[in-house]
């Protein structure tokens, strides 16, 4: 028998497990690679441990049938670090190291679109953009305060994805030079 899909977001639920964490940084190193990159954020325990304590809800896990099969990750940002990582001041790694650095409440002034992955039998049906735009409206309180969006365009699909995120939120987008 064919089990229907039964795709949830974490976002809706609020719940996250450390194990589920663990596995989504298997799928992002597995897709772009980050310790042969320096200039990427590392997925060590002592950052994942960091974003499980302190910006959950800026993760958004997607499941089918309760397996994982993507997420999108956020990162809360402030203007001065975003506008060091767009004009290439500093990279990625750099970035997260100045979040962690920030204490950020409320509703950010920037947020970086950090990643997004969906496994390949469920691509092309909104997944990604539905994960960033749940997160989105959660944090902003369904678009009442206005952060600018950046990113790092990673693939041509991603620049797509955030573009439209961008238009749906009706939110300012940067872009890494």
């Amino acid at each position: 028998m064919i089990k229907k899909d039964k795709i949830t977001f974490s976002s809706d639920s609020g719940k996250i497990s450390r194990k589920d964490l663990d596995e989504t940084s298997k799928i992002t190193e597995e897709y772009f690679g980050m310790k042969k990159d320096p200039n990427q954020i590392p997925a060590t325990s002592e950052n994942k441990d960091w974003v499980y304590k302190n910006i959950p809800d800026y993760l958004n896990i997607i499941k089918n049938n309760g397996k994982i099969i993507g997420y999108s990750l956020l990162l809360p940002c402030n203007r001065t670090l975003m506008d060091n990582f767009v004009k290439k001041k500093i990279n990625e790694a750099g970035l997260f190291e100045g979040i962690k650095m920030v204490k950020l409440d409320g509703i950010p002034e920037t947020i970086y679109l950090c990643a997004s992955i969906v496994k390949e039998d469920f691509r092309k049906r909104g997944l990604a953009t539905s994960a960033f735009i749940k997160v989105i409206n959660k944090i902003t309180h369904n678009g009442k305060e206005k952060p600018i969006l950046f990113y790092w365009k990673y693939s041509r699909e991603g620049g797509r994805l955030v573009k439209k995120v961008a238009e749906i939120t009706d939110l300012e987008l940067r872009v890494r030079k």
